[in-house]
């Protein structure tokens, strides 16, 4: 029998919030008096965990046991992809939606920086634009390092791509490596080469963030560390980590010592720092923390609902920033004490005076709430319904079976 990791479904939900979290948190003024605020701006830990979290899942759901993988490689692609896209598209549409009552240009686009200040956008021509969005829609854009995604988060979405059409190939043979240890901290050397390189060379360029941060060859070694890490915990070769309530602790209190150093660094620190942090620094720490929700045992009344929350992680990750729009310029509204239909009829001006207007930050619990809440239900009567009938499209003679844990894997 398969086992259950419910642990890592609930880690995979509380990793999409914290994101949520981060990508709104910042962006109300008033954020920066709130003690302890560097806690929250951690998002590069959240993603590469989330990367090592996936080739863990996606080894575990494919391989199990065995050293062959389960299906066929187009079935994969297909069950994979199918379920990539349909969370993308919907989400794209929804932030071009919201976009139609916002200021901003479709023409605009963000350039990539490690600041933490405003972005800096740049207006392209017409034909430059087509190009980005074009990129954007087909999950490409990340390998344009020059400017960010349309909809902030769909860059992760755009290295899990990457990562899914990798797996088939590089997953059986890490697996059946022999020196996993020696493998992983291989792995967790080279990740280490690219940000290190840069932060001597001090390339900090737009197009140098953006290939340090989001390029997904790059970035594999958090996805192929995961691979190898299920690798090891099949093995046993992690059960010392976890087997004592003493050990535990001392886990745990690694990963939050690694996790406190680099909020610190990376709101304190030299400008290095935020790439040591985003890329290799922290994966130690990732790496642990994955061990440590393996042996997380939850009541069997409660693993369908983990289970809900952790599919859930994804679609997180595709309407958070719309949902976040939204609220913001309802917030700025009703603190105008202006009426929707008198904005209607008078956008330009309204829109005008609500840039000078600062958010109260009292509706970012329930934007939270609201949006994990959503989440379940956008994945559940919406996300997967359309998945699953592009698969049956695509698969023929009933292919396409349910993943139990791996919907959003």
């Amino acid at each position: 029998m398969k086992a259950k990791f419910s642990g890592l479904d609930l880690l995979r939900f509380a990793l999409a919030l914290y994101l949520t979290l981060f990508h709104s948190i910042h962006q109300y003024p008033q954020s920066r008096g709130i003690p302890l605020i560097e806690l929250a701006g951690m998002g590069g830990f959240v993603t590469s965990t989330f990367f090592v979290l996936s080739g863990f899942i996606l080894a575990h759901v494919y391989f199990g046991e065995s050293d062959s993988m389960r299906g066929s490689t187009r079935t994969f692609f297909v069950k994979r992809l199918s379920n990539l896209y349909v969370i993308h598209f919907i989400g794209l549409a929804l932030f071009f939606a919201v976009a139609l009552v916002s200021t901003h240009a479709i023409t605009a686009f963000a350039l990539m920086t490690l600041d933490d200040g405003p972005e800096k956008t740049i207006a392209l021509a017409p034909s430059m634009a087509t190009l980005n969005v074009v990129l954007n829609v087909l999950l490409l854009q990340v390998w344009n390092p020059l400017y960010g995604s349309i909809n902030p988060s769909s860059w992760s979405l755009a290295v899990l791509l990457f990562f899914y059409l990798t797996f088939p190939f590089a997953a059986p043979r890490l697996l059946a490596g022999r020196n996993k240890p020696a493998l992983l901290c291989l792995l967790c050397g080279l990740y280490l080469v690219p940000p290190v390189l840069a932060s001597v060379l001090h390339w900090y360029d737009p197009v140098a963030v953006g290939t340090i941060l989001r390029n997904p060859v790059l970035r594999s070694p958090e996805f192929l560390g995961g691979i190898v890490l299920y690798g090891m915990c099949r093995e046993g070769t992690l059960a010392p980590i976890a087997s004592a309530p003493s050990r535990r602790v001392i886990a745990l209190a690694f990963v939050a010592c690694c996790f406190v150093v680099g909020a610190w660094a990376v709101a304190h620190g030299p400008e290095y720092a935020r790439y040591l942090v985003h890329n290799g620094a922290m994966l130690p720490a990732e790496l642990v923390l994955i061990v440590l929700c393996t042996s997380v045992k939850l009541p069997e009344n409660c693993e369908r609902l983990a289970s809900r929350l952790g599919n859930s992680a994804l679609s997180i990750f595709a309407i958070h920033a719309p949902i976040f729009m939204l609220m913001i310029k309802a917030t700025k509204l009703l603190s105008m004490g202006i009426s929707p239909f008198e904005c209607a009829k008078h956008f330009a001006a309204c829109a005008a005076v609500s840039k000078d207007v600062v958010p109260g930050m009292g509706g970012l619990p329930l934007y939270l709430i609201a949006t994990a809440v959503a989440a379940v239900y956008f994945h559940e009567h919406l996300v997967a319904p359309l998945r699953d009938m592009v698969r049956r499209k695509l698969l023929a003679h009933g292919h396409a079976k349910h993943e139990p844990g791996a919907a959003s894997a």
